[in-house]
C-alpha cells in the first residue's frame, strides 16, 4: 500500500513551481512566497481560470518496504485538468496522464525495484470530477482550494466508501476478491463492488504494471489495484500561474504477478512481492509541489507528454 502527499491541480491556469500555500498579498524577499515559491505574488491584477491545464506534481516522499528499505525519494505525477470558473466556485475534471511509483532501492543491488504504469493503463482510465473554491472571483493572490478527488484503477469500490474501502489484494494463498463473472472481466463489464477487475482489457486482473529488478523473483509484470486521492491548496498568481501544495494519497494492493520465464507467480512469490510493496508517505517538513501550465482546449495526454519538457523546463 502506498501513501504520499501529492494532488493534481489546475492550469498555466495554474503555471509555476509550487510549494506551501502562503498569505495573499506577496511580501518582501523574506516573505512566504519568496521563500517557498522563489517569487512573490503581486496583488492588483485579475485572472480567469477557465480552460485546460497540464499539471506536474513533484512529490517528496518517504518509502518503507516492510522495514527492509526506508529512505526519502521523489516521484512525479502528471495530469490534465479542465476548470470551469463561476465566481468563487470552480468545477474540475481531472485525467491522469502519468503516474510514477517511486523506485525502491535495495542494499547490495545496483538497480532499484521498479513498478511502471503503462500508457495502456493510463489510456483506459476515465476522468473524475470535483469542486473547489476561490477566496476571490478574479483578484490575483486569491487562494484556491480543490476538494479531494478519488481515482480507482483495477478495482470497483462502493461509491459511498470510494476513498476508504480496503483495496482488493491477494491473501496468503494468492486468492483475492474479483468482480463477477471472472478475475479477468473488464472493469466496464464487471459486476459487484469492492472487487478487482481487468483495467486494460488484457485478460489479466487489476492494472498491469511492468516490474523490474525485484530480488529473489525475476518478474516482468505485477497485477495491482490502485487508488489515488488528491486535493489542492494554492495561490493564484495570474490566469497562467497558480502555485501551491499538492496533498494526495496513492495506495496499491498486490493481486498477483508474472515471471519473466513465462509462468505465473506462486502464492509464495506473491507474498514476497507484497513484502516489497512500498508504503509511501510525505517527507516531514518538505512538502510536495506542483507546477502547472495552460494547454490548448483539445490537448490530449499524448500531446502533454510530448510537450512535457517545454511545459515544465527542468
Amino acid at each position: 500500500m502506498v501513501r504520499c502527499a501529492i494532488p493534481f491541480t489546475v492550469a498555466t491556469i495554474l503555471l509555476g513551481a509550487g510549494a506551501a500555500l502562503s498569505a495573499c498579498g506577496g511580501g518582501g524577499a523574506d516573505g512566504p512566497d519568496a521563500r517557498v515559491y522563489g517569487e512573490t505574488c503581486e496583488p492588483g491584477g485579475t485572472f480567469d481560470l477557465d480552460g485546460r491545464a497540464a499539471v506536474l506534481g513533484l512529490l517528496n516522499v518517504h518509502i518503507n518496504a516492510s522495514g527492509l528499505v526506508e529512505t526519502d525519494t521523489t516521484a512525479e505525477l502528471l495530469i490534465a485538468m479542465d476548470i470551469q470558473h463561476d465566481g468563487t466556485t470552480i468545477n474540475v475534471s481531472a485525467q491522469a496522464c502519468d503516474i510514477q511509483i517511486p523506485d525502491v532501492p535495495i542494499s547490495g543491488q545496483d538497480q532499484p525495484i521498479r513498478f511502471d504504469v503503462q500508457m495502456s493503463t493510463i489510456d483506459s482510465v476515465g476522468t473524475i470530477t470535483g469542486a473547489g473554491s476561490l477566496s476571490s472571483a478574479n483578484q490575483t493572490c486569491a487562494t484556491l482550494e480543490v476538494e479531494e478527488l478519488v481515482l480507482v484503477i483495477g478495482a470497483i469500490l462502493d461509491e459511498s466508501q470510494l476513498g476508504t474501502a480496503p483495496l482488493p489484494e491477494a491473501d496468503d494463498e494468492g486468492a483475492f476478491s474479483f468482480c463477477a463473472p471472472s478475475a479477468d472481466t473488464t472493469c466496464s463489464l464487471a459486476i459487484g463492488t469492492n472487487c478487482a477487475c481487468d483495467q486494460e482489457s488484457d485478460a489479466k486482473p487489476g492494472a498491469t504494471l511492468l516490474a523490474s529488478n525485484v530480488p529473489a523473483v525475476e518478474l516482468d509484470e505485477v497485477y495491482v489495484s490502485l487508488r489515488t486521492k488528491f486535493s489542492l491548496s494554492g495561490e493564484v498568481f495570474s490566469s497562467d500561474k497558480v502555485l501551491g501544495e499538492i496533498d494526495a494519497v496513492l495506495e496499491q494492493g498486490i493481486l498477483g504477478c508474472h515471471k519473466a520465464s513465462g509462468d505465473m507467480c506462486s502464492a509464495a512469490e506473491v507474498r514476497t512481492v507484497k513484502v516489497l510493496n512500498p508504503v509511501i508517505t510525505q517527507q516531514e517538513g518538505n512538502p510536495s509541489l506542483f507546477r502547472a501550465a495552460r494547454v490548448d482546449e483539445g490537448a490530449t495526454c499524448a500531446d502533454i507528454i510530448a510537450a512535457r519538457d517545454e511545459l515544465f523546463p527542468r
